[in-house]
């Protein structure tokens, strides 16, 4: 089995757990070499985690955030994962954290991706978490089915750190982590919300199309053992 399934009745109590989980590889990290590296990921579902952990007494200032993918848009632009991760993480005793965002001068996604893999290697490395999401249409990080770029993002003879993407449909270009680069991290956590996204998961545990369903490419891959908690809507 490459993944485990931690089941919660309610969100607070997921958020607590997972709370002191993430806490304890950050402790772990700086036990071992001095610093800490956490890739996180936007949407509405870990805000409330991200406002939790905030709150956490921890050495902060040994530790580097970054994100696990990003919409080509400005860091103040309502849209921007990395203004929801300031707002919601970079606050109270989180406030002293490093934190590294993808979004470069370069208008074009696909135009910054080599500046922004050395920016990542000198900042992210080793990377010792990784904070995952799904959607409802199967998709983590921004691996979106049949998105355009979705191949060279998942293929593993490729040593870069993250590429571009183009969802289909979607107002923005993303920048996301290409799959070798979750695979490698240490640990690997997906936090999920909701009967609809179980669903989703119990589909994703079944061996298919990985363009159908993109998260099967994470939890059917035997390189580290994936965490999923999930809880149902409060």
């Amino acid at each position: 089995m490459t993944w485990t399934l931690h089941e919660f009745n309610n969100d607070n109590s997921l958020v607590e757990a997972l709370t002191g989980r993430i806490c304890d590889v950050l402790i772990q990290a700086i036990q071992r070499t001095n610093t800490a590296s956490m890739a996180l990921s936007g949407g509405s579902t870990p805000k409330t985690l991200y406002q939790h952990l905030a709150l956490q007494k921890l050495p902060w200032r040994q530790v580097t955030l970054s994100l696990v993918d990003e919409r080509w848009v400005e860091e103040d632009h309502p849209d921007s994962n990395a203004r929801m991760i300031q707002e919601s993480l970079l606050q109270n005793q989180a406030e002293a954290a490093c934190f590294i965002g993808m979004k470069l001068p370069e208008a074009d996604a696909k135009a910054a991706e080599k500046v922004l893999d050395l920016i990542l290697r000198d900042h992210i490395l080793p990377l010792d978490l990784v904070l995952l999401g799904m959607g409802n249409d199967g998709h983590t990080a921004s691996f979106f089915p049949h998105a355009e770029g979705l191949f060279r993002a998942l293929t593993q003879d490729n040593d870069t750190l993250c590429c571009a993407l183009q969802p289909l449909g979607a107002r923005y270009a993303r920048m996301s982590l290409r799959l070798n680069t979750l695979l490698n991290a240490q640990q690997r956590i997906l936090y999920i919300r909701g009967a609809a996204k179980r669903d989703v998961l119990e589909q994703a545990f079944q061996p298919g199309d990985i363009n159908e369903l993109p998260v099967r490419a994470v939890l059917h891959n035997s390189k580290t053992v994936t965490e999923i908690y999930y809880a149902p809507d409060d």
